[in-house]
């Protein structure tokens, strides 16, 4: 999660000196470290509730489809007030950021207990 953070904020830095390619770039980039995220999580869903893993990934999955609703309107009202594609992948790195403390914090592969009840 920090690496597709690091790709954003350099694609909107005056590092790629207002390069359109090396822009593509590094959100390319960060599009495909993010996808690396995706086996740990789906991992991780197996490995804490075995017996209720379709819940708890229907129920994750639930989220991360409001939540991805809710970005297009966010992000369009952003660019709207203030035409700022850095302040929008400014606010997208801090989301990756902030997931990956959580991560990091929460993580583990012990089973729940609630999933030993039937």
């Amino acid at each position: 999660m920090l690496g597709p953070a690091c790709c954003l904020l350099l694609a909107v830095s005056p590092l790629t000196d207002g390069s359109p390619g090396t822009a593509s770039a590094l959100v390319t980039a960060s599009q495909g470290l993010s996808a690396l995220t995706l086996g740990a999580v789906s991992v991780s869903q197996l490995d804490i509730a075995p017996k209720h893993a379709g819940a708890v990934f229907g129920l994750g999955n639930t989220f991360a489809t409001v939540a991805g609703t809710l970005s297009v309107k966010a992000t369009g009202s952003i660019l709207q007030m203030t035409g700022s594609w850095p302040l929008v992948f400014g606010v997208t790195s801090a989301h990756y950021v902030i997931g990956a403390a959580f991560w990091y914090a929460w993580v583990g592969g012990e089973r729940l207990p609630e999933d030993d009840e039937v």
